[in-house]
């Protein structure tokens, strides 16, 4: 029999040993991770340095599985190995002389969605499709103010996988996601996590003050070159389109952003036609506390200032439509394009003035909200 003392020394002997190589072996590993290299600008748009992709590890396919029925469906149980085979093959990396990212299928025609801020600024587009096969793609259309870019390559000969897409008012706050991409040029790569948040605004960059309204939270791990990819729910279906994150270091620290498959079924009609998209910029800023759109700050320059909209009018219908909030007031101006006319009703010291407006396009530059005191 082991005498008391000697065991008790011997166990906080074997205690220490495991301490100090457990922390050696953490020291190896943050040398190692805290030196991929990082390509992030002042918006938090997440884009990876360019990487020979071509020469990666070509990736293995995705089983073959049957898709998740709503029977057997579990929300506290989720097979992700199910969920990546259901998406990855709609999945694609991107790389351009300047950067890399990720996209998927949004058409059979070899329509591909992405960050703007992936390709913008770039040539020579490739496309990497999940067998590691390449394309050279084309930009199509853009839309700014939500960081989107629609790519097209030659489809021919393609057996294209598209994606199913659920609606963002599904979601709830830890519900279970997961992101689709090539984080740091490493191809079909799934992270997982939950809905941290709903309904963030975010700013764009991209050349417009247009934030990023309605975007989804999540604390799934997205690093340079998850841009443009997917986020997909518990049945492998798109939610949304990781696009920024939050990190004073410029990696993942469970604070990222995506846009909502909402959004992008909204502007991709648009898209695929070959336009641009561009949303209506009134001019205004507001207060919502009581309930009223009431104004507190006109930009100079505006359409609000060309038409004399004030400071402390109450901005209550666009088009003779209600407005209930400023969700309606958005949804509203959503529908006006730019060169459009409309009408804006306020109400101005107990009277009601209709105001007849040409709809302008968000400005490049910053505008000043001091023109509304007269």
């Amino acid at each position: 029999m082991l005498n008391r003392p000697l065991l008790v020394t011997s166990l906080i002997a074997a205690a220490f040993g495991a301490l100090v190589t457990c922390t050696v072996f953490l020291l190896v590993i943050n040398a190692d991770t805290t030196s991929a290299p990082l390509d992030t600008d002042a918006s938090g748009n997440i884009a990876a340095n360019p990487t020979e992709m071509a020469a990666s590890v070509e990736p293995a396919a995705p089983q073959e599985i049957e898709p998740i029925e709503d029977a057997d469906f579990v929300r506290a149980a989720v097979d992700w190995s199910e969920v990546y085979a259901a998406a990855a093959p709609s999945l694609v990396a991107i790389a351009t002389n300047e950067g890399s990212g990720s996209g998927f299928f949004v058409s059979e025609d070899g329509h591909v969605i992405t960050n703007l801020h992936v390709v913008e600024g770039g040539t020579n587009i490739q496309v990497f499709l999940i067998d590691g096969q390449s394309f050279e793609a084309e930009l199509i259309a853009r839309d700014s103010g939500n960081d989107l870019a629609l790519l097209q390559i030659d489809a021919d000969d393609l057996d294209i996988v598209l994606p199913t897409y659920e609606r963002s008012d599904s979601l709830r706050v830890g519900d279970p996601v997961g992101a689709l991409g090539a984080p740091f040029g490493l191809p079909n790569t799934l992270t997982v996590g939950i809905v941290s948040a709903l309904g963030r605004t975010r700013r764009s960059g991209n050349g417009t003050h247009e934030p990023l309204r309605g975007t989804i939270q999540t604390d799934a791990a997205l690093n340079p070159g998850n841009s443009g990819g997917m986020l997909v729910d518990a049945r492998g279906r798109v939610i949304g389109i990781p696009t920024q994150i939050e990190s004073p270091e410029r990696v993942s620290s469970g604070v990222g952003f995506a846009v909502t498959s909402d959004t992008l079924l909204r502007v991709l009609p648009t898209m695929i036609s070959g336009k641009d998209v561009e949303r209506t910029f009134l001019g205004v800023q507001l207060s919502t506390a009581d309930g009223e759109l009431a104004v507190n700050g006109v930009a100079c320059g505006s359409s609000a200032d060309a038409v004399g909209i004030r400071d402390d009018d109450v901005i209550t219908e666009i088009n003779e439509q209600e407005l209930g909030g400023f969700d309606d007031l958005h949804a509203a101006l959503s529908a006006i394009q730019p060169g459009d006319d409309y009408t804006v009703t306020v109400e101005r010291n107990n009277l009601t003035v209709t105001l007849d407006l040409t709809a302008r396009a968000w400005p490049e530059t910053l505008p000043f909200y001091d023109c509304g005191q007269r």
